[in-house]
């Protein structure tokens, strides 16, 4: 057992001390007998009786001590500590929709789970499931896109509450890892877990895209979007989508329609085919593309012709205004954007952008991310080194313990105790009576 205040204990302990310094220093005082002038009295011995001073009413300190001290014990807060062992496990169990069996999931979670570890099944929401030895065969595949943001920041939580009682603790995620699962804060998050984390993949349900290969990035070497489609990993040679910085040419159409490709028409300067001038420019603070956000102040100049054939929207800015259109061209499809990627700045080495160009260069009728994570991304996600120490994660802001409402009732009834006992209780012993031979003129 610890105290989270032992301050308190110590005080309570003071408080007892007092108590019974004050009950042995405040004593009775020996009775008296008037004695007669000592001229009347004959020249002899005689023997005078007094009454020693022995302590009384010690049921009453007995309870006023055990009420300090119980009280003392309840402010200082005590918890009890159980036996440390080396590691414990957060199992993070995907239950989205992206999960092909769910009985995959199941079986895996329970083959990583033991006594004191904990589960956390999560989609777009994470809830931590308690008694998983009963609740793993009750698991069930949601509708819900998943989200690994909030199931990070649920398992640093409950890392919180375990660390008093392991001396490691290993984070393992039970996933199809889709790319969607990411969003801007993410990496952020992850970083916040101090150790390595262990990535268990699974089956991916059928609407689940093929493992996107990468995107084939035609601009110069300095552009923008060029340098950040390098950093996110995703630039390839001879992909399946094509992004252009350039002037687009006849066969780059023909390319996109002889197969399901896309093609990505993001001009450096001047509107993509099929736009126009806004009446009035402005700044936007965000643009939006699937589950991609990139939060930035963003120069807007152009909009959709109304005129041109309909399109879908694939991006748009934060007050809902169309950013990216994508229009089908034979087997492939066609996307033009009109986001301005700034020369100046850190916005290329952003991550968000990179997710960005990952939603706008997904195949055709998809930008929602639902192609297999990256090989950066679950790179950066599962991290190397050690497991997460113990002592590396920070504590839980609120600690419960729930021996504190038994210590202070118990305080509480020796209170209600203590009159009853000190008005009808006798001295646990008897007065003392000791004599002693004196003079009877030495007597007083």
């Amino acid at each position: 057992m610890t105290f989270l205040a032992p301050i308190f204990l110590y005080i309570g302990m003071a408080v007892a001390a007092g108590a019974v310094a004050l009950h042995f220093i405040v004593t009775r005082q020996p009775t008296s007998s008037p004695l007669p002038t000592v001229r009347f009295i004959p020249v002899s011995s005689v023997r005078v009786t007094t009454v020693a001073p022995v302590p009384e009413d010690l049921w009453v300190l007995l309870i006023r001590v055990l009420a300090a001290l119980l009280i003392g014990a309840a402010f200082a807060r005590p918890v009890l500590v159980p036996e440390r062992r080396p590691v414990a496990r957060v199992v993070l169990a995907d239950v989205s929709r992206g999960v092909a069996q769910i009985e995959e999931v199941r079986d895996s979670s329970r083959r990583l789970l033991a006594d004191g570890d904990a589960l956390i099944a999560f989609d777009s929401a994470p809830r931590e499931i308690t008694n998983f030895a009963d609740s793993l065969a009750t698991l069930r595949k949601s509708g819900a896109e998943a989200k690994l943001s909030p199931a990070l920041i649920a398992a640093l939580r409950t890392a919180s509450e375990l660390r008093a009682a392991v001396d490691s603790i290993e984070l393992v995620i039970v996933s199809p890892l889709r790319a969607s699962a990411l969003d801007g804060a993410t990496h952020a998050v992850r970083a916040l877990w101090p150790g390595r984390v262990r990535l268990v993949h699974v089956a991916a349900s059928a609407d689940t895209l093929a493992p996107q290969v990468g995107i084939t990035v035609r601009a110069a070497d300095n552009d923008g979007v060029a340098i950040a489609a390098k950093v996110a990993g995703i630039a390839a040679s001879d992909a399946a989508v094509r992004l252009l910085r350039d002037t687009p040419t006849a066969a780059d159409s023909s390319w996109a329609a002889a197969g399901r490709r896309a093609l990505v028409r993001w001009p450096v300067a001047g509107a993509p085919p099929g736009w126009r001038a806004r009446a009035t420019v402005d700044t936007a603070g965000a643009v939006i593309a699937g589950d991609a956000a990139l939060v930035y102040p963003l120069e807007r100049r152009w909009e959709p012709d109304s005129a041109a054939s309909p399109l879908r929207v694939v991006a748009r800015w934060v007050d809902g205004e169309p950013a990216a259109v994508e229009r089908a061209v034979g087997a492939g499809c066609v996307r033009d954007v009109a986001i301005p990627v700034p020369t100046r700045g850190d916005l290329v080495l952003r991550p968000s952008l990179g997710l960005l160009l990952r939603a706008l260069g997904a195949p055709c009728e998809s930008t929602t991310g639902s192609s297999a994570m990256a090989p950066a991304d679950m790179l950066s996600l599962s991290g190397t080194g050690p497991l997460a120490a113990s002592d590396a994660i920070e504590p839980p802001d609120t600690v419960t313990t729930p021996l504190v409402p038994w210590l202070l009732g118990a305080a509480l009834f020796l209170a209600l105790l203590e009159p009853l006992v000190r008005r009808g209780s006798p001295p646990l012993w008897d007065e003392d009576l000791s004599e002693e031979p004196v003079d009877q003129r030495g007597a007083a």
